[in-house]
C-alpha cells in the first residue's frame, strides 16, 4: 500500500494549485456567486427575523426545500446533456455568419440531442406545475399546526411560484448547452448577476411587507434577466443548434438513457440530502424548528456551493480533455481541484462553527434562530463526505459513466426508511445523526467504486 507523505512541500502544493484555480475567470465568477450568497445571507437572515414571525420562517424554508423537487422532474439531464454536448463540440465551429459548420456526424448527434433535451423539459415543466402545486397544497395544508400560517398568506405565492419554476424549467436547457460548449465564464458572469438582482428584489418584497411573494419576485427576475441574457449575447448561436435539422437515430436510447435513469437515482439522492430535510422537519417538529433548522442548513449547503464550484466549473474543460484522450491532464486538474476544494469547504466549516459558538454568547437572540450547537455540529461536518462523493461523481460522468447508480438506491432506501423514524423519536439531533451515518457509509462506498472505475 502506498503511504501518502504530508510534509512542507506538499502544503505548498496544494496551496500553489488552489492560487492557480482563482486565475479561472469561470472559477471567480462562480466562487464571486457563491460568496454574494453568503453575504446576503446575513442581511436575509436579520430580515426575516424582523418581518416574519417564527412560523413563517418555517414556511419560508419549506417553500425552498418543497421547491427542490424541481430535480427531480429534470433527472439530471441537465448535467448530462453538458457533458454530451461538449463531447461533440470538440468537433464542431461556430461562425456568426455561417453559422455551426464542422464533422457531418458530431452536427447530427448534437441535433438530436437538442431535440431529445426540448421535448424532455417541455413535457417536465407541465408536469412540474401540475404536481409542484397540488402535491405541496396537499403536504402544507396536513402538516400544520396550530401556530401555521393562514391559508390565504402561503396557497397564492406557492401557485405562481409553481407556474414560475415550471417556466425556468423549460428555459434551462439553453444553459446547458452553453456551459457544454464551454461557455462557462458567460454563465457563471449571468448566473452572479442575476443573484445579485434576485436577492435585492427580495429584499424589497420583504421591507413593503410582501412575505412570501419573495419566492415570485425573485423567480421572476430571473427569467427575465435569462431572457435578456439568450437574447443579447448568444441569439444566434442559440438560434442556429435550435434550427438544427436532426435525422432520425438512437442516440437517446443506446446511449443517453442507460445513464439518464442512474442520473436520476443520483438526483433523487440529492434531493433527499438537500431538500428534503427540511419539509421533514416541518411535517414531524412543525414550522417553528424547521425554520431553525432551514437557516442552519442553508448555511451548511451555502458553503458547500462556494466549494463545489472549483470542481463544476472544470468540468466541460476535463470532458474536452477526456474525449482528446488526455488522461494525465485531466487526472491533474481533477485532484487539484478536488484538493483545493475540499480544503476550503473544511476551512468554511470550521469558520461557520466558531461563529455561531460566539453568537451564544455574544447575541443569544440571533443564535436561537439556529440549531442548537450538538445538531449543527454533526450537519455541518456531514457537508465533507458528501463534496467528496460529488468529486467522484462528477469524474465518472466526464467519461460518461455513472457507477454509482445503486449506491444512490441504498442511500435513499436508508434515507426515506431511517431519517422519519429518527426525527419522530429523537427529534432533529436524532435526524442529523442518522444522516451523518448514513452520508459516511455511501462516501467510503463511493470511493471503493471509484478506485476500480479510475483509468
Amino acid at each position: 500500500m502506498n503511504k501518502i507523505i504530508i510534509n512542507k512541500n506538499t502544503v505548498f502544493q496544494c496551496a500553489g494549485m488552489f492560487l492557480d484555480l482563482l486565475k479561472d475567470k469561470a472559477v471567480i465568477y462562480g466562487i464571486s456567486n457563491k460568496i454574494w450568497i453568503f453575504i446576503s445571507s446575513a442581511v436575509t437572515a436579520p430580515l426575516i427575523i424582523i418581518f416574519f414571525s417564527p412560523a413563517l420562517q418555517g414556511y419560508y424554508y419549506t417553500f425552498t426545500g418543497l421547491l427542490g423537487i424541481q430535480t427531480l422532474f429534470v433527472m439530471g439531464l441537465g448535467q448530462l446533456v453538458q457533458q454530451f454536448v461538449s463531447h461533440e463540440w470538440i468537433k464542431i465551429k461556430y461562425d456568426p455568419v455561417e453559422g455551426l459548420k464542422g464533422d457531418e456526424i458530431s452536427l447530427q448527434r448534437l441535433a438530436a440531442i437538442k431535440r431529445f433535451t426540448l421535448r424532455w423539459f417541455s413535457a417536465m415543466s407541465l408536469i412540474l406545475f401540475i404536481g409542484l402545486s397540488l402535491g405541496g397544497y396537499i403536504f402544507m395544508s396536513n402538516a400544520a399546526g396550530p401556530a401555521s400560517v393562514k391559508l390565504y398568506e402561503w396557497l397564492m405565492p406557492w401557485l405562481v411560484i409553481c407556474f414560475l419554476k415550471s417556466f425556468q424549467i423549460l428555459l434551462s436547457p439553453g444553459l446547458s448547452f452553453l456551459e457544454g460548449i464551454n461557455e462557462v465564464e458567460s454563465v457563471n458572469r449571468f448566473r452572479f448577476s442575476q443573484s445579485v438582482s434576485e436577492r435585492i428584489a427580495s429584499w424589497i418584497v420583504m421591507l413593503i411587507g410582501g412575505k412570501l411573494w419573495l419566492f415570485s419576485v425573485g423567480t421572476g427576475v430571473n427569467l427575465f434577466g435569462q431572457l435578456n441574457f439568450f437574447n443579447r449575447k448568444f441569439f444566434r448561436l442559440l438560434k442556429n443548434i435550435f434550427f438544427l435539422k436532426a435525422t432520425p437515430n438512437k442516440i437517446w436510447k443506446n446511449e443517453i438513457l442507460p445513464l439518464q435513469w442512474r442520473y436520476a437515482l443520483s438526483s433523487l439522492s440529492g434531493y433527499l440530502n438537500f431538500s428534503f430535510l427540511i419539509p421533514l422537519i416541518f411535517w414531524f417538529s412543525g414550522p417553528v424548528i424547521a425554520g431553525q433548522a432551514g437557516i442552519t442548513w442553508a448555511v451548511i449547503t451555502m458553503f458547500w456551493g462556494l466549494s463545489v464550484t472549483v470542481v463544476s466549473t472544470k468540468m466541460p474543460e476535463l470532458a474536452m480533455n477526456f474525449a482528446n484522450g488526455d488522461f494525465k491532464k485531466v487526472n491533474k486538474t481533477f485532484y487539484s481541484s478536488t484538493i483545493s476544494s475540499t480544503l476550503l469547504l473544511t476551512f468554511s466549516v470550521i469558520l461557520f462553527y466558531s461563529v455561531l459558538l460566539f453568537l451564544m454568547i455574544a447575541s443569544p437572540g440571533v443564535a436561537g434562530r439556529f440549531l442548537d450547537p450538538v445538531t449543527a455540529l454533526i450537519f455541518s461536518v456531514s457537508i465533507i463526505p458528501h463534496h467528496l462523493r460529488f468529486a467522484m461523481a462528477s469524474y465518472m460522468r466526464i467519461m460518461k459513466k455513472e457507477p454509482f447508480w445503486n449506491i444512490s438506491i441504498l442511500e435513499s432506501i436508508l434515507v426515506i426508511i431511517v431519517l422519519p423514524f429518527a426525527c419522530k423519536i429523537y427529534g432533529v439531533t436524532g435526524l442529523a445523526a442518522g444522516f451523518i451515518i448514513i452520508i459516511s457509509l455511501m462516501t467510503f462506498l463511493t470511493l471503493y467504486i471509484f478506485r476500480k472505475f479510475k483509468p
